[in-house]
């Protein structure tokens, strides 16, 4: 599985323009882009071992989906860990994360790190822009299926850990086991609640826009 090409041009149109917007202003955008220019980072995406290649230039960030040569940095992590990162302000205690596997030079995960920071990205945007054209209701049908998604997916984990542990060891799962399933399931519905109210959020503003115009 690849990450769509459309994503990855959408993430582009939205960081690059920034990136060039304060490099032009000489703030620490400007140095960073200056020390990571020329830099390979392979980002893996759990849990479906999506991975795609960023490469820096004097122009900004620009993705792709393959690398003969080695990366200078390789990060994975899930998604949600990915969007922390790039919004929020204690990103570097998500990047030494326990759910984030580094490794390469650390310090240009660092600097790039800190540029993303320094872009002052809002995870609305981000999520908006990665939406693409798709219709606001197209949106809301999708959070409901995704969280439904997620109740089969746990529902499915908790009874094939269940079947092993009987059928390898003869014992029933211990109930850490199941609760680690179920927090996973809980911070999934928290993020599509997240996403969900930053949809109303868009589709209020969509009406208000349509009445005054």
């Amino acid at each position: 599985m690849q990450i769509p090409l459309a994503a990855l041009t959408a993430l582009e149109s939205l960081v690059n323009p920034l990136i060039r917007q304060l490099s032009a202003q000489g703030s620490l955008t400007s140095a960073r882009l200056a020390q990571l220019q020329g830099s390979w980072f392979e980002i893996g995406v759990l849990p479906w071992g999506m991975k795609v290649y960023l490469q820096v230039t004097e122009e900004g960030l620009f993705f792709q989906r393959h690398l003969e040569d080695r990366a200078d940095a390789w990060i994975e992590t899930t998604p949600q860990a990915y969007l922390k990162m790039a919004t929020s302000a204690n990103s570097q205690e998500v990047l030494f994360g326990p759910e984030v596997a580094i490794g390469g030079d650390t310090q240009k995960l660092e600097w790039l790190q800190e540029l993303l920071a320094a872009l002052g990205l809002d995870a609305g945007d981000v999520l908006t822009r990665l939406a693409g054209p798709l219709p606001v209701a197209s949106i809301q049908a999708g959070l409901g299926q995704l969280l439904g998604w997620g109740r089969r997916a746990s529902a499915a984990a908790q009874q094939d850990l269940k079947d092993y542990l009987e059928d390898e060891t003869g014992i029933l799962p211990g109930q850490n086991s199941l609760h680690l399933l179920e927090d996973g399931l809980e911070e999934l519905r928290l993020d599509v609640d997240r996403l969900e109210a930053r949809v109303g959020l868009l589709e209020a503003a969509t009406k208000k826009q349509a009445g005054e115009s």
